[in-house]
């Protein structure tokens, strides 16, 4: 993909030094170079944090899957092996055909779709191994799979999949250049969210501008939205939406947590509630 040096050059802002990007796809390591510098369009890749790897295989094929082996840019095998259950993340790209032709999205979203069925059910099998040898070990628990999706009906399927991330590239793209084009001021706005260094959008607990200590007087705990975002400024932060503890992620849409109705309206707020701010990252 024309955009793979782009996401990788990003990640490497966000990530601790030491960390590893296994690169697994079926392009071998010596094609992935020239393919990296998008035909001499780009500069070599020149990572800080990242030490990227390269495996070789079908994302779609379990015994692929199964045990990644790392190769050198020459093909030759380094020795390094690792498994699904070792990431801390893992990311499904869609097709390069579909993306860079806007054709295929469908069958580019079913592969999509059978790799993190079958990633999700070999981090099950490895989860269990573990938990059989080392009951007590954190590290079995399930790590987070995120998938490309590029046709909007797609999404119905991942909900069947109960797969909880995933995102929509071609909304978010067109979104952003229907907005720029609209007003280009926003193209500082979407930069600036977008980009790894400067303001991002994060969930705070309530708590982190509330006190909820006092539970013997719940009237202490109703405020507006307007007064949580008035708390939100004292902290320089700018408030945009909030979710109640006791609903889930998947019972809402984005228009009913981001940008609420009725901000003047009291509510009493409880723990484990959160609110989304946009904020400077300090990291």
């Amino acid at each position: 993909r024309r955009d793979m040096a782009d996401m990788i050059m990003q990640l490497d802002q966000v990530v601790k030094k030491g960390s590893e990007l296994w690169l697994f796809n079926l392009v071998p390591p010596q094609e992935r170079i020239n393919l990296l510098k998008d035909e001499g369009n780009k500069v070599t890749l020149n990572t800080v944090n990242l030490t990227v790897k390269n495996a070789v295989g079908n994302p779609i094929v379990r015994r692929h899957l199964k045990c990644l082996e790392e190769l050198n840019w020459d093909g030759s095998p380094t020795g390094d092996t690792i498994t699904l259950d070792e990431f801390n993340s893992l990311l499904i790209l869609a097709d390069s055909a579909a993306v860079k032709n806007c054709t295929g999205m469908q069958q580019s979203d079913s592969r999509c779709l059978a790799s993190l069925l079958i990633m999700q059910d070999i981090q099950r099998e490895l989860r269990q191994e573990k938990l059989q040898m080392s009951p007590q070990d954190k590290r079995c628990e399930n790590n987070g799979i995120i998938t490309e999706i590029l046709d909007s009906r797609t999404r119905t399927l991942l909900k069947v999949a109960n797969c909880k991330g995933y995102v929509m590239s071609n909304i978010i793209v067109s979104s952003a250049i229907a907005q720029v084009a609209e007003d280009r001021d926003m193209n500082a706005v979407i930069g600036e969210l977008l980009s790894a260094k400067g303001n991002n959008v994060f969930i705070r607990n309530i708590g982190y501008f509330l006190d909820l200590s006092d539970k013997t007087d719940i009237d202490t705990n109703v405020f507006s939205f307007w007064d949580v975002a008035l708390q939100a400024r004292q902290f320089n932060e700018i408030a945009i939406g909030f979710k109640a503890a006791e609903l889930s992620y998947d019972m809402f849409s984005s228009e009913q947590m981001l940008n609420p109705l009725n901000k003047h309206e009291k509510r009493t707020w409880h723990a484990g509630d959160v609110i989304f701010v946009i904020a400077l990252n300090r990291d």
